[in-house]
Parts: C-alpha cells; sequence; structure tokens
C-alpha cells in the first residue's frame, strides 16, 4: 500500500528536487577548461571522445524521488540542454524534438525501470546499476534516433532517407558508440552506489522506492 506523505515532507521532497535541478543546470550550462561544459568528461583527444555526466544526477533523483519527480527531472535535463544548444552553438540540439523529448521520455522510464529490476535481483545495488546502465542506453539511443533529423536538417541534404547513412559514419568517427558505453557504465557504477547511500538518508517516512519493494 502507498504511503501518504505530509505537507512538511512534500515541501522537503521540492527542496532536494530543486537541488538536482541546480545540479543539472550546473553541468549543462557552466564551461569546463577543457571545452563544453562541466557535464562532459574528456577521455582522449585523439580520437576525440567525451562522455556526459548531466544524465546521472537525473537517473539518481529519479530513483530517489519517485515518478512525478522523475519526469521533472527529465523535463529539466531536456531544456538545460536546448538552452546550451544556443549558448554554446551545438545545432543539434536546437530542436526541442532533439534536446528535450527524449530527457522527458527517459525521466518518465526511471522510477518504473529501477524498482523492476531491483524487484527481480533483490538487490538494491545490482539491481539499480542494471537499471541505470539500460536507462542510459535507451536514453542514447532516443537521443541519436531523433538527432538524425537535425543532422539531415543542418548539416545534410535535407532528405532524411539520403542522409542516414552519412549521419551514422559520422557517429562512428566521432566515437560515440564508445562514448556511449563509458556513459552507461558510469551511470551503473557511480549511480547506483549514490543512490543506494542516498536513501538512507534521504527517505522521506521510508517512502521510497527500495521500501515499496521489500513491502510487496
Amino acid at each position: 500500500m502507498k504511503k501518504t506523505i505530509t505537507k512538511r515532507e512534500q515541501t522537503r521532497k521540492m527542496t532536494i528536487l530543486a537541488m538536482f535541478i541546480a545540479i543539472i543546470a550546473t553541468l549543462g550550462l557552466v564551461p569546463s577548461v577543457l571545452g563544453s561544459t562541466l557535464g562532459f568528461i574528456k577521455i582522449s583527444l585523439t580520437p576525440p571522445v567525451e562522455a556526459t555526466i548531466i544524465h546521472i544526477p537525473v537517473l539518481i533523483g529519479g530513483a530517489l524521488l519517485g515518478r512525478k519527480f522523475s519526469v521533472y527531472l527529465g523535463l529539466a535535463f531536456g531544456v538545460v540542454s536546448n538552452i546550451a544548444a544556443f549558448l554554446y552553438a551545438s545545432p543539434l540540439f536546437i530542436y526541442p524534438w532533439v534536446a528535450i523529448l527524449p530527457r522527458f521520455l527517459f525521466g518518465l522510464m526511471i522510477y518504473d525501470v529501477t524498482k523492476f529490476f531491483v524487484k527481480i535481483t533483490k538487490n538494491r545495488l545490482i539491481g539499480t546499476g542494471i537499471s541505470f546502465f539500460i536507462l542510459t542506453l535507451i536514453h542514447t539511443i532516443m537521443v541519436l534516433a531523433l538527432m538524425s533529423t537535425s543532422y539531415s536538417m543542418v548539416l545534410g541534404t535535407g532528405n532524411y532517407v539520403d542522409d542516414f547513412v552519412p549521419y551514422v559514419l559520422l557517429l562512428f568517427a566521432l566515437n560515440i558508440p564508445w562514448a556511449s558505453l563509458i556513459e552507461m557504465s558510469l551511470a551503473a557504477i557511480i549511480g547506483s552506489v549514490i543512490v543506494v547511500r542516498l536513501s538512507n538518508y534521504l527517505s522521506i517516512n521510508n517512502n521510497n522506492i527500495y521500501s515499496e519493494v521489500e513491502s510487496e
């Protein structure tokens, strides 16, 4: 049975949500000394490989705060990405269906997917790690699929069919598959450890993803 929370606890949840949104905005908008923003880790210069970590606080917050707040975090991620596209001249992400839509869907899935894997593995750390790995993969696939449309409009011929193969070749040239694997691994390892630890301190009236699974 789902537990209810008081107005004070709801306010606490909103405060935690605001903290996660602030982290997402900082990672997505504040420039780093290596170029791009703080949310991108430079793996190597030759070949050029960057892995993003902006989605990790979205995963953590979504798993901790619940489905509704997870959607808010996904939307915040998308809006920040859209704003950053204009600030840092990233034309492939200036379209809302590329920057915002996949992040909204990403946020919508986080809580339920994490709960599912925690339930079937019967282990908080392993279940969360598997779910974060898979969720990051799904997020990457959605973004890259929709970004093919903006590639065609901005850098291609405008014909999606003709531009599909060049787009895929560009992804491999930029080492996107390798960067995505790193992103998935970082999310699984770092995200799961933080979520499990924070769940003990940020649980509201013992109402969190793990208590729900264990009470079923």
